[in-house]
């Protein structure tokens, strides 16, 4: 789940620099993240809980709550419990002439509910290009227009995915019911790995300066020279939303306060929390905008061909181990892993440090989803 920083300071002047010493006050407000998507698109709604400026930890999920979004109208579409804070509908057939909120109850009795929004019509994403600057990096961009000039405000995420591999493909396997090594089953393999990430960053635009409603190679991503994410397949799959002014000026402001803080001449912490309101108590602040829109996607692929650069291995430490010795070396499997067998001589096996041959460690799960190649 994307973690963003909310910093709530009260100004009432001051006359000298101050370093402020920073307590844990006792802050659990309510996080609300996702938009109500209409169209084909599935409705994702996360909750979670501040946490402490000290606390290292993620964000605290709010479990077992009760969501709907409803329209203006009186229709209610109720939102399903996938846990870990997670709330999710699938496509949505709302009005695109009405307006909608989120209606919130939380498991302590808590009721919270987001200001009815208008639903805006998300255009399509022209392309998402990639450009590979040799030796340094691989730079990701997308680009749209609205050619009726009514978006004018645009909000992207995305969710990358890539496939790694270690130096050695470990065809056998340690089995302590035998004492002794065997083939790899299929399910058993460890040498393919996808690691899933969502985008963390603010990435927004507006055209509203501009002669024509058209963003054109807006970065979202930046790929270092040699990372792993290239080393096989990368997949980028980037969503777009169409915003209102209101719900731009709120990430814009949020976008200023979470990556420009530092110094007295960066913009200071705001303390707009966004349009969603505790209706049980309307002194508890709640953080996060709630928009209405279609969304718009697409998805690039890029592979390692097309970049080709180095990728280096960890060392390895490589062994034979002879017959009569598996169960001695392969059976600790927190150092030695068995690749194969070798000959000579007859039953020897190369062993390798266990960094060099399962993809686990480095992330990721050994279940390829289904669009990646």
């Amino acid at each position: 789940m994307r973690r963003y920083l909310y910093i709530i300071i009260f100004l009432f002047g001051c006359k000298e620099a101050y370093n402020p010493h920073i307590k844990n006050a006792n802050y659990n407000y309510l996080v609300v993240e996702g938009n109500i998507v209409a169209g084909n698109d599935s409705t994702i709604i996360h909750l979670s809980r501040t946490v402490a400026v000290s606390d290292t930890s993620i964000a605290q999920p709010e479990i077992n709550a009760t969501i709907a979004v409803e329209g203006d109208g009186g229709e209610t579409y109720s939102l399903q419990n996938q846990n870990n804070g997670a709330y999710a509908a699938a496509s949505l057939n709302i009005n695109l002439n009405e307006k909608y909120r989120l209606h919130i109850f939380t498991a302590d009795g808590k009721e919270y509910a987001s200001d009815f929004v208008p639903v805006n019509q998300t255009p399509a994403i022209d392309s998402v290009s990639w450009k590979y600057n040799n030796g340094t990096d691989v730079n990701i961009y997308v680009s749209t227009h609205d050619a009726t000039s009514n978006t004018q405000y645009y909000r992207w995420q995305f969710v990358e995915t890539w496939e790694h591999r270690p130096k050695y493909s470990s065809e056998l396997i340690y089995d302590p019911s035998i004492s002794d090594v065997r083939k790899r089953l299929p399910e058993e393999q460890i040498y393919r790995c996808w690691n899933v990430a969502t985008s963390g960053s603010i990435f927004i635009a507006s055209t509203t300066g501009l002669s024509a409603d058209v963003v054109y190679e807006k970065q979202l991503n930046e790929i270092p020279y040699g990372s792993e994410k290239i080393d096989r397949v990368y997949s980028i799959l980037v969503t777009q939303y169409a915003l209102t002014k209101e719900a731009y000026q709120y990430w814009d402001n949020l976008k200023k306060n979470t990556e420009s803080l530092g110094s007295i001449f960066d913009p200071q912490p705001f303390a707009d929390f966004g349009n969603i309101k505790c209706i049980t108590n309307p002194d508890e602040p709640v953080l996060g905008y709630i928009s209405a829109c279609s969304a718009s996607d697409k998805r690039i692929y890029i592979n390692w061909t097309d970049v080709q650069w180095p990728y280096s291995f960890p060392f390895c430490g490589d062994t034979t181990v002879l017959d009569g010795h598996h169960a001695e070396v392969f059976s600790h499997t927190e150092e030695y892993i068995p690749i194969d067998f070798v000959l000579p001589p007859p039953n020897a096996v190369k062993g390798s440090f266990i960094q060099c041959a399962d993809c686990r460690l480095d992330g990721g799960s050994t279940i390829k989803p289904p669009y990646m190649p």
